[in-house]
């Protein structure tokens, strides 16, 4: 199986939350975005910084929350991938 590109992954990050109501715990999100718990941290932890996502920690929980920057980057990303699609180019 070929690598996800960042991209991708990101895109599926998104599509997680959004398809679990927008938020979810770091460890589920890690188990359905089939990517290793730290490297999720980290790419979650940027998406944050950038707006995308909100993190809120509660004890040892951690929730991830999508914002509406996050959801409209992740129709971007889908409208994206559709049109790579279509020249038979994967995200």
């Amino acid at each position: 199986m070929p690598r996800r590109s960042k991209a991708a992954i990101v895109h599926d990050i998104l599509d997680v939350l959004l398809r679990n109501g927008g938020s979810m715990n770091l460890t589920r999100l890690s188990q359905e975005a089939n990517l290793a718990y730290n490297r999720l941290l980290a790419l979650v932890e940027d998406l944050a910084e950038r707006g995308a996502l909100r993190i809120v920690e509660e004890g040892q929980n951690k929730t991830v929350y999508i914002t509406e920057k996050g959801v409209e980057l992740a129709g971007e990303l889908r409208r994206l991938r559709r049109l790579l699609s279509d020249f038979n180019i994967e995200l």
